[in-house]
């Protein structure tokens, strides 16, 4: 916990304009928990705090933090005019107003919102991860006939599961590429083709700059979907609570790992994938695991949600540390501590 009271600067993203005296109420909505739950948290943990949505004019930022410059911002921001491309640059501006801020640096989120440069970075020190291609939308792919099938196919850049449904799942070369020309053409974006790795989906959670902890990981359930169907986390499954009810669909700790997977060892490597990908601060790395205990890498998640009831909060509770103890630990991160 900080041994001091702090001027924090809570930043995050609006999508439309709206007036500073209205946060309180947006805040009492699902959409604004994480929001809600970090600005109680830093009050209560004796802290300053002043919220600040950022929407399409970045010059009342500018002015905010040279005019009334905080200790830190406390950063949630993951757009700028709707596009989540300019996450990597809000921090960038941030380093340039020689402004401490929490979470990672413009570095990691660059290359973490590459899928298949995270994959090659990986693979090169000897992570496994999925055979891969990616399908430029300026360069139209011709054939997959070579791919290894089944295959799963999502938009190379965008978040969230977005742009994932229970199509993005091809099992021949016909139902890959014409996955692959609605990603290019309706979602206007490039494409990444992954082999399908058949198993459990598990999300680790890392804390720290240099000295980091791993929590216990959390796991991706599927309750209602019948034996052998493929299990996986489509937008709707991510985001419609209607269909998740209906599918028993929920995250919870991770069962029992298979024959042969070391767990302590897992963890280890996560660190290590958080390191190759410069992630600081807090980070989760996303998992899938065969029935036969290998364990893949999919893909990496800095500055991930953080609300209380999320699962980093849930896996780091497991692991000993609370809500306050947790956000104050980022703090202390941010301000400088290893």
């Amino acid at each position: 916990m900080s041994s001091r009271e702090l001027k924090i600067l809570l930043l995050f993203d609006l999508s439309k304009k709206i007036d500073p005296e209205e946060y309180s109420e947006y805040m009492k909505t699902e959409d604004w928990k994480t929001e809600a739950n970090i600005l109680s948290t830093l009050k209560r943990l004796g802290h300053e705090v002043k919220p600040f949505g950022l929407h399409d004019d970045i010059q009342p930022l500018i002015d905010e933090i040279k005019n009334n410059k905080p200790d830190l911002i406390f950063n949630l921001s993951e757009a700028f005019k709707k596009d989540r491309h300019y996450e990597p640059h809000i921090v960038a501006l941030l380093e340039l107003l020689e402004v401490k801020y929490t979470g990672a640096g413009p570095e990691a989120l660059r290359i973490c919102k590459d899928k298949s440069l995270t994959k090659k970075i990986l693979s090169y020190h000897e992570i496994l991860v999925p055979q891969f291609e990616v399908a430029k939308k300026s360069q139209p792919i011709r054939s997959l006939k070579d791919f290894k099938y089944p295959a799963f196919i999502k938009p190379l850049q965008l978040e969230a599961s977005e742009g994932i449904s229970q199509v993005s799942l091809a099992e021949n070369e016909k139902d890959a590429l014409e996955r692959v020309r609605y990603i290019n053409d309706k979602l206007e974006t490039d494409a990444i083709i992954e082999e399908y790795i058949e198993g459990r989906e598990l999300y680790v959670g890392v804390l720290g700059n240099e000295r980091l902890q791993a929590f216990p990981p959390r796991e991706l359930f599927f309750k209602e979907v019948p034996e052998g169907e493929p299990k996986f986390a489509t937008f709707q499954a991510k985001w419609n609570d209607s269909y998740r009810k209906r599918w028993g669909i929920d995250t919870g700790s991770a069962k029992a790992l298979p024959e042969g997977v070391d767990e302590e060892k897992m963890l280890d490597t996560c660190k290590k994938i958080y390191r190759l990908l410069q992630l600081k601060g807090y980070g989760r790395i996303d998992l899938r695991v065969r029935p036969s205990g290998e364990v893949y890498f999919i893909e990496a998640n800095p500055n991930p949600s953080i609300a209380k009831e999320d699962d980093f909060a849930k896996a780091a509770a497991k692991a000993g540390l609370d809500y306050d103890s947790l956000v104050a630990k980022m703090i202390t991160l941010a301000m400088g501590s290893t």
